[in-house]
């Protein structure tokens, strides 16, 4: 594939998605489709606390879209996503824009996600894996 190919599919995942995922997460997508792979996963039950996560997992759960006001007054919204794999299950937030995969049906119970340079680190429910800054989840097909 040719780079400016590869830019068009780019730009065209970035509207697929309608500007969910920027140009980094849409790459991804791109190489997945056509057969590459972009990351390493490992096992739930191999998450350490503070440690990065590369997972692969369905989605069994998710927790009604929740709304809130932050302490600096602005609006905040959130949605938890139980994933599990053969090893174990775990929790992952979505905030704010994030939620929108929800909404539109991108993420849903049965989906397969990957969160790909994730972090993780332990709540009152268990180990939680947070997108972060740097982050990014991948929904498969």
């Amino acid at each position: 594939m040719t780079p400016d190919a590869f830019d068009r599919e780019i730009e065209e995942t970035v509207r697929e998605w309608g500007g969910l995922l920027d140009r980094d997460a849409a790459a991804m997508v791109v190489v997945e489709r056509h057969g590459g792979s972009v990351a390493a996963f490992q096992a739930i039950k191999d998450l350490e606390e503070g440690g990065e996560a590369n997972l692969r997992a369905t989605v069994v759960g998710l927790s009604p879209i929740r709304t809130f006001t932050r302490q600096d007054g602005t609006p905040g919204r959130v949605v938890n996503l139980e994933l599990r794999d053969a090893s174990g299950f775990c929790r992952m937030p979505l905030w704010d824009e994030d939620v929108a995969w929800v909404e539109k049906g991108k993420i849903a119970v049965g989906k397969t996600v990957r969160a790909i340079d994730c972090f993780v680190k332990r709540t009152n429910f268990g180990l939680e894996v947070g997108r972060g800054k740097f982050g990014a989840v991948l929904v498969e097909d």
